[in-house]
């Protein structure tokens, strides 16, 4: 069995887990744009809760795993912020005091419509726009390669001379254990 310092193992995961997870945005914006989901559609508010989730999930770690925005090419920080921002303050939790309109007044709300006396309510939230989400799937198309990228150097230190036999593995986390890979079942 392959060994590695746990320094390395967890190395491994944080990048494998980011690309991993950029690669699923990016599908999710691509199926968006192709499906042309807009705020009309009844997935809408859900698919921008789970692009926003698993965009900010990389970022939102513990500290042995969580990226760094350094990663975050310059063209796009103001996006990455967003994103962020966005998930923190309306999809992840809906903060009252939430991020501001123009005027200045929370788009956090709770709205109240009223209709043959029948009371029905909605959760106010403010999605990207089509161009927006392009621009969310070039990023994290770039996050996918880059992580990827990363990873992929720490396995081929481990595995370029190795034949791994056929099984299901996990990449080992234990710090008593110096394997990287475990068998697992799924």
């Amino acid at each position: 069995m392959v060994k590695a310092p746990y320094k390395d193992r967890i190395e491994f995961w944080k990048f494998q887990h980011a690309s991993i997870t950029f690669a699923e945005v990016t599908h999710l914006c691509d199926q968006i744009l192709k499906q042309k989901i807009n705020s009309g559609h009844p997935l809408h508010p859900s698919l921008m809760t789970a692009l926003h989730i698993l965009y900010g999930r990389p970022f939102k770690q513990r500290m042995e795993v969580k990226l760094t925005e350094d990663i975050i090419p310059k063209d796009y920080k103001d996006t990455h912020d967003a994103l962020i921002n966005m998930r923190d303050q309306i999809y992840a939790h809906m903060d009252v005091e939430g991020p501001k309109s123009t005027d200045n007044n929370s788009i956090n709300k709770i709205g109240v419509f009223v209709k043959d006396g029948q009371a029905h309510f909605a959760m106010t939230m403010a999605f990207p726009r089509e161009g927006q989400i392009e621009k969310i799937r070039d990023l994290t198309k770039l996050l996918t390669e880059k992580t990827w990228f990363h990873s992929e150097k720490i396995w081929q230190r481990y595995f370029k001379s190795k034949s791994v036999k056929d099984n299901n593995y996990e990449v080992n986390l234990s710090k008593n254990d110096d394997s990287f890979l475990k068998p697992v079942r799924f």
